[in-house]
């Protein structure tokens, strides 16, 4: 069902990314001068990276709404309009094939573009997914790096060396914002590892594979319900064997995921007699976080703070 969702989306970009262009083609620009870089990002944690970069010498826009997942994304003519307006489009791969599939066209309108799944996939360690009905244990780039804050900032220095090749003038800006981020992520990355050294269980159950990055910079074992996929649902025995050996390890909380359905998670849970805790993936802000201020750091650490408890850490 979602590889047809991705598909029909792919489709609705072909087709709308055509009509701009003709459009575009009778005008000489759409785009809006106002001496800052426009930038679009897929969703939310390309976003805030750009943001952080950028300062007040950039305009971001992010093109997942609020409160929805990258995966589901079917783009209308005002998100691609977005996109292709930008002086630099920013993606993942693997998570945003809708926004992969604008690449072409932004770049024929004289964007720059960034797809994370080259510059920072291609860095780091493939992860077997072993609830992949095609692919079996193939080990293939899982898109939810930035989840680790080492992986985090070589986002942001790729971020940031694109930013300067396209927008010398304010080079030194750029560099004096990626620094100072890049020392708040470095202190999330030191939180974690001294959060998570000295923990009484080293084993994490969750509803999505999506920490697998976290769980191998941090040394835990993450016991996944699903794939890579959160729509993805684990056969009867699955689930059973998965229980069996959740209850055998003392596991006493199961992760479920803000965006997703915690059905599962649920189910497991009572099956066990454990408790639920939300991890957030940060693949979108819901519009009560961006009420409330949250951002990526804010989360993060509340995502530690929740694997403490599940892990049993003093």
């Amino acid at each position: 069902m979602r590889q047809f969702r991705v598909f029909f989306a792919v489709c609705v970009v072909v087709l709308t990314v055509g009509a701009l262009v003709i459009v575009w083609q009778r005008s000489e620009t759409s785009r809006i001068d106002d001496g800052r870089v426009h930038i679009a990002a897929s969703f939310y944690p390309l976003a805030e990276f750009a943001r952080q970069v950028g300062g007040d010498a950039v305009t971001v826009e992010t093109l997942t709404p609020a409160g929805v997942e990258p995966h589901d994304v079917e783009p209308t003519p005002r998100q691609v309009a977005g996109a292709l307006d930008a002086d630099l489009l920013l993606v993942n791969g693997g998570i945003d094939a809708w926004a992969v599939g604008l690449i072409p066209a932004a770049e024929a309108r004289g964007a720059a573009t960034l797809a994370m799944s080259e510059v920072v996939g291609g860095l780091l360690p493939a992860i077997a997914d072993e609830h992949d009905e095609e692919d079996g244990d193939a080990e293939v780039f899982d898109p939810h790096f930035w989840l680790s804050p080492v992986h985090a900032q070589r986002a942001v220095t790729a971020i940031l060396d694109t930013l300067v090749e396209i927008d010398e003038d304010r080079a030194e800006q750029y560099r004096t914002n990626a620094t100072a981020y890049l020392g708040t992520l470095a202190a999330l990355d030191h939180a974690y590892a001294d959060g998570l050294a000295q923990c009484e269980r080293r084993v994490v159950v969750a509803s999505h594979a999506s920490p697998a990055y976290l769980a191998a910079a941090y040394d835990f074992e993450l016991l996944p319900i699903a794939g890579r996929s959160p729509d993805a649902e684990p056969s009867a025995g699955a689930l059973a064997t998965l229980a069996r050996v959740a209850r055998s390890r003392g596991v006493r909380h199961i992760f479920f995921e803000t965006l997703a359905s915690p059905a599962l998670a649920e189910t497991l849970a009572r099956e066990i007699g454990a408790q639920t805790l939300v991890f957030n993936p940060l693949e979108g802000l819901t519009d009560a976080e961006i009420a409330a201020g949250e951002s990526y750091v804010s989360i993060m650490q509340e995502n530690l703070a929740n694997l403490r408890t599940a892990m049993a850490c003093p």
